[in-house]
């Protein structure tokens, strides 16, 4: 996924364009008022909105289709339980009840879970994380926690890559995963060998930045320069759970409308 993300970042759309901050307040926001709604109409229009905000990233159908199928998939869980399970007029179902409101309840879920996902993706996939998290200790983020985060998106991907070289391995020695005792203790094995050397990784990476005079404090050489176009856009961020939010509280006061 880091190679696909990296492919991504270097796109160019408007959503690219903008300042990496504008954006993070932007997309965040609109995560922040999409998860406050409580009607599925508003959620629905949330989430589309949200599509509409990848397809302006120009971000390709399958690959944002796929994760969003991933995480719905998860979903249908939801889908397939509550509206049995919550209390409420409705109509039968075999020797099942299946409520209004818990249908409506589902609903809301799902929209709402599928939204906020296609948000964090098209935040993820429209700047280098890199770019993403300078940014966010620039709207006064807790240095030591941008830090952390950093090195936590590094180094997954080295343990990812340090567990593959050790699969291959296996493989190599015709190890098959299988339901008994020799199977149980090699990956005790493999697992113990692979935080032996995420530890041994770990200290050599902190007497490297100790060698380097790292004193804890957060450095960026990046300058950034907000522009009218900066403001627009992260204006049109803001709509995709604004938006939703506005026609959320007309629906539940009409007399906001």
């Amino acid at each position: 996924m880091q190679a696909e993300l990296l492919d991504f970042t270097t796109s160019d759309s408007p959503i690219h364009r903008l300042d990496a901050r504008w954006r993070l307040v932007g997309i965040s926001v609109a995560c922040l008022a999409v998860v406050s709604l409580q009607s599925a109409a508003a959620a629905a229009a949330a989430l589309a909105l949200a599509l509409l905000a990848l397809r302006l990233a120009r971000l390709p159908w399958r690959w944002f289709g796929l994760r969003l199928a991933s995480v719905g998939l998860f979903l249908s869980l939801f889908l397939v339980v509550v509206p049995f399970t919550v209390q409420g007029d409705g109509f039968p179902v075999g020797p099942l009840h299946v409520s209004w409101r818990g249908l409506h309840l589902a609903g809301l879920i799902c929209c709402k879970v599928l939204a906020v996902t296609a948000l964090v993706l098209l935040l993820l996939a429209s700047g280098p994380v890199e770019a993403t998290l300078r940014a966010a200790h620039r709207l006064w983020a807790p240095g030591l926690l941008v830090q952390l985060l950093m090195l936590t998106h590094r180094y997954v991907h080295l343990f990812g890559e340090e567990l593959g070289k050790l699969r291959i391995a296996l493989r190599l020695r015709r190890f098959r995963n299988r339901m008994s005792r020799h199977a149980y203790r090699t990956i005790g094995n493999v697992t113990g060998t692979l935080l032996v050397r995420s530890y041994e990784r770990a200290e050599r990476v902190g007497q490297a930045m100790r060698a380097r005079a790292f004193s804890g404090k957060f450095h960026s050489l990046h300058t950034s320069h907000t522009t009218i176009w900066d403001v627009l856009g992260c204006g049109l961020l803001l709509l995709t759970g604004v938006l939703p939010l506005a026609i959320d509280l007309g629906l539940r006061w009409p007399i906001f409308g």
